[in-house]
């Protein structure tokens, strides 16, 4: 997390969540409840991610072309004794 590239920006919760968030500031649980607000959407993000990549790879699959040339790939640096 470089702090140059941070932007500040307003949000709503519920305030079941910001007084769970305080609580666990307290107990330092979390270090603050804005790391923690980041660190829930950088794990969202990352799964976003991972179902686009994994929805992409199965569209992929339907290619005769794309794993042919995968498998070909494969082939090519296969380890061989």
């Amino acid at each position: 997390m470089n702090p140059t590239e941070m932007t500040q920006c307003a949000l709503t919760l519920p305030a079941s969540f910001v007084d769970e968030l305080k609580k666990l500031v307290q107990t330092e649980q979390v270090a603050s409840i804005d790391l923690a607000i980041y660190q829930a959407v950088e794990s969202y993000l990352v799964q976003i991610r991972k179902n686009k990549y994994t929805a992409m790879m199965q569209e992929a699959a339907k290619d005769e072309a794309f794993v042919s040339r995968t498998l070909k790939c494969d082939e090519d640096f296969a380890f061989t004794v």
